[in-house]
């Protein structure tokens, strides 16, 4: 055999390994099916959580400017002359 036709049956038998190795078995791809639907899930859940905690800071914000004004209008009223 030539040194082209040794390392053209290396690589082949080299590609073949890695096939073997890295080809995942049904029970791994099922394996890997269901940790993408759990990361699927897990994305919708905190896309929600997301939203939840942006409406919260919301409202936070609404309260306290509204805190302001009313501590700011009792002030006012405690410091008015009777």
């Amino acid at each position: 055999m030539t040194d082209n036709a040794v390392v053209f049956v290396c690589t082949q038998i080299f590609t073949l390994l890695a096939l073997l190795i890295l080809v995942p078995t049904p029970r791994q791809l099922a394996k890997i099916f269901a940790m993408r639907a759990l990361l699927r899930d897990l994305d919708q859940l905190l896309a929600r959580t997301r939203n939840i905690e942006r409406t919260l800071e919301q409202h936070r914000r609404v309260l306290n400017d509204a805190h302001k004004r009313i501590s700011a209008v009792s002030k006012g009223l405690e410091k008015r002359p009777s």
